[in-house]
Order: structure tokens, then sequence, then C-alpha cells
């Protein structure tokens, strides 16, 4: 096994488990038109510096959950994104989630 083989199926398998077990947390989110409201988003909604206004992103969040079937939560939002924020996304998940169940000891 190459060590690039390696390290991909060490992200892999840590986007994977991150996405069962995110933590969930509140968020104060302003409107652009005016207006805010406090709702419970997972961390990395919160966390992540996004391109755009974090409206937008939750209402990408929304639109993924909105089949209440949590399997599919974070694909769906991941294919929903642009490039740039797929990056950003990945690259939290790597750098801030260390609950997976490891595949090497």
């Amino acid at each position: 096994m190459t060590e690039n083989l390696k390290i991909a199926m060490i992200a892999i398998n840590k986007w994977l488990f991150h996405g069962w077990n995110y933590k969930v947390v509140p968020m104060t989110v302003t409107f652009p038109g005016g207006g805010a409201d406090t709702v419970n988003v997972p961390e990395f909604l919160k966390e992540v510096k996004w391109t755009c206004h974090i409206s937008h992103m939750l209402g990408k969040w929304q639109h993924a959950t909105r089949t209440q079937d949590p399997d599919t939560y974070m694909v769906k939002f991941y294919a929903d994104l642009d490039d740039k924020n797929r990056k950003l996304l990945l690259e939290w998940i790597i750098q801030n989630y260390n609950g997976e169940k490891p595949l090497f000891s």
C-alpha cells in the first residue's frame, strides 16, 4: 500500500464517521434582509469560513436535511457545495474531527 493510498483511506474514514457523529451547537444567524434567529446546527456549519453568507449555507443544510434521513445529510450537503466550499469543509473535518474508528494502529 502506498502512503498516498493510506492517507486517502484515513481521510475517507474520517469523513464517513464525522457524517454520523458531528457535534451540534447553537448559532445565531443574522439574515441579509434583516432579522436574526438562533438555531442548532452542526459545529462545522458555524466554524467553517464559507465563501458566502452563513444564511445561504444554513439554507443548503436545511435543504439537505428535509428528507429526515440522517445517513444522507452530509452527502446531500456536500454535493450542493461549490468546489471552494467543498474544500473548506473537507479541510475543517480533517483538522477538527478525531472521533472516527481508526483503520491503522
